[in-house]
């Protein structure tokens, strides 16, 4: 018995001194970026930035993002202050390089939104993206914000992406809400040229349509 509770001990007192580590800042060598908020140390250790979120792989913004990040890690030493492994097994991290806090960073260029912000810094991290927002940069351009089609505005339909409930549903005009509808390229929302199109697409009519 008594070396069954030694060993649990044990056991116990590695958890809290490999958590007490991942709360340390730790320096790793970035080797890849994926994208403009996740990337790969020397270690193949996958590396997510806390509080942010940027455009997916192909969406309006994402080379952007990407490239803004590379330009300030890649074949760099960067610092980790770990706050938890996510279940992709990727260290969620506040980022720094030189003097630069990276998180912040991303956010104050327009080409990431805040998101899923703990605590920590979070008055700082929201303040930047609401800034970045407010000033019309990066993705909250008419790059990738949109009310109107730059491109065909004869295809005025507007696909939206609900990222609350990952419901896709569409506006035309003469629908309640249609007005107050951003066409947010970079979440994966569309412009579609007829009902049927977006229907297609996998979008549903709106409530408010009449």
């Amino acid at each position: 018995m008594r070396k069954k509770v030694a060993v649990g001990i044990i056991g116990l007192l590695s958890l809290v001194s490999w958590q007490a580590k991942l709360q340390e800042k730790t320096s790793y060598t970035v080797t890849e970026v994926y994208d403009g908020d996740t990337f790969v140390t020397a270690e193949k250790q996958k590396v997510r930035i806390a509080g942010i979120e940027a455009p997916e792989i192909g969406s309006c913004g994402s080379e952007e993002a990407k490239k803004i990040l590379e330009d300030m890690v890649l074949n760099k030493k960067v610092q980790l202050k770990v706050i938890y492994k996510d279940p992709f097994f990727r260290l969620v991290s506040m980022v720094y390089v030189d003097d630069k806090f990276v998180n912040l960073e991303m956010l104050k260029s327009g080409w990431a939104y805040s998101h899923n912000i703990s605590k920590e810094s979070a008055a700082e991290l929201l303040a930047a993206s609401q800034e970045s927002s407010k000033n019309k940069i990066g993705i909250f351009s008419s790059q990738c914000s949109q009310e109107v089609n730059p491109k065909n505005p004869k295809c005025n339909i507007k696909g939206n992406k609900r990222m609350d409930t990952k419901d896709a549903i569409y506006h035309y005009p003469g629908c309640g809400q249609y007005n107050r509808t951003v066409v947010q390229l970079y979440l994966g929302d569309q412009w579609f040229c007829s009902k049927a199109e977006a229907e297609k697409a996998g979008f549903i009519k709106a409530q408010f349509c009449p």
